[in-house]
């Protein structure tokens, strides 16, 4: 899991939020309306959602393309459990919200990469999917 997810508050632009995603080298952003967590803004959303309007873009906030409600889960999920709530739910990144607010986001790419740890990185798709720079047999490492 990701523990320190960027957050964007809802009302800043979506450029705004594409020059933070770029900068931190992420691909989502948690969107933050009154210090809570009340969506979140990916690359897709700003490709499908944003781009698509046409016009107004450099006035147009992140609250009107972000993805909400959130799906979310607890930090003592199970890494299968977490996997199967994102299927269902067709989702790649699962905030955690614990007794203390939130604790981090897990993505596809922290279930790879732990599938990948767990098989000591011999499966060459799942250190793909990991982006695992640490594996020893890892073809895209």
């Amino acid at each position: 899991m990701t523990k320190e997810p960027f957050l964007v508050d809802a009302e800043r632009t979506i450029k705004e939020a594409a020059i933070a995603m770029d900068r931190s080298g992420r691909g989502s952003l948690l969107v933050t309306a009154s210090g809570k967590v009340v969506g979140i803004v990916t690359e897709r959303d700003l490709v499908r959602r944003a781009l698509t309007k046409g016009s107004g873009l450099s006035r147009l906030k992140v609250k009107s393309i972000m993805s909400s409600p959130l799906i979310i889960t607890n930090p003592e999920v199970w890494v299968e459990d977490a996997a199967k709530v994102m299927s269902d739910n067709k989702v790649r990144r699962l905030p955690v919200v614990g007794e203390d607010g939130l604790a981090g986001v897990i993505t596809v790419t922290d279930i790879a990469r732990s599938l990948a740890e767990q098989q000591q990185f011999s499966d060459s798709l799942l250190n793909a999917m990991a982006r695992s720079h640490d594996a020893q047999n890892a073809i895209y490492g």
